[in-house]
């Protein structure tokens, strides 16, 4: 009876974990297809999503996906960061969630092995200059035109 049950369970477990992969999968998609602010907030929250699953990875001993699915959270924070500027639509909001992102990020380095930290931290480092590129092109003085 208690067979049963695991194969059971790691049937269920097997199918939520495709189904997630299924649900990123659909998010990439639509986060590639969709244009301005929307594009840029769809990007940062798959970021912010993306540090959970790569944390999960690390956990489970993962750790080449892991750090493909950390180069994928790389991908998503630049596009955002470049959709918000571009159109200048979403920026604030953008900058709070890639912030987010980086201090979760942070976080699920603290936690890995010491080995596998390097490429985290380029990552958040890299997170670090989108989001100031954020601010700048929010806050950033004006060039006086020639006149």
């Amino acid at each position: 009876m208690q067979r049963i049950a695991s194969v059971i369970v790691l049937l269920v477990l097997g199918a939520l974990s495709l189904a997630a992969q299924r649900n990123i999968d659909g998010l990439k998609e639509e986060a590639d297809r969709a244009e301005g602010g929307h594009q840029a907030k769809l990007c940062s929250e798959l970021a912010k999503y993306l540090v959970a699953i790569a944390d999960e990875q690390f956990s489970h001993g993962n750790v080449e996906q892991a750090q493909t699915t950390v180069q994928d959270i790389l991908k998503y924070a630049q596009k955002a960061r470049d959709a918000a500027i571009k159109n200048r639509d979403d920026m604030k909001a953008t900058e709070l969630r890639l912030r987010e992102t980086q201090r979760q990020l942070e976080a699920v380095r603290r936690t890995v092995a010491v080995e596998d930290r390097p490429p985290l931290e380029g990552v958040e480092k890299k997170i670090e200059q989108f989001r100031l590129d954020l601010l700048d092109a929010m806050f950033g003085l004006k060039k006086k035109e020639k006149t």
